[in-house]
């Protein structure tokens, strides 16, 4: 049988800080690129959802009310 016991070191509160800052950094990255994406379907770290686009209002295909020239 394996007796050994891992012991954790020890961490200062700016190495924690640090360690949850990159984290958070990675999550608002990928939440900001999945917002930015004009994919229908979507498949990230096992898990995928199918969604409607909303037209984009800079460049709508029919427009309701067209500029006159």
């Amino acid at each position: 049988m394996l007796h050994y016991i891992y012991k954790m070191e020890s961490f200062t509160l700016a190495e924690l800080g640090l360690f949850v800052g990159s984290i958070g950094t990675v999550i608002t990255g990928l939440i900001f690129a999945l917002q930015k994406s004009r994919c229908e379907t979507i498949n990230c770290c096992g898990i995928s959802c199918k969604r409607k686009l909303k037209e984009d209002p800079e460049n709508p295909e029919n427009p309701e009310n067209p500029e006159n020239p």
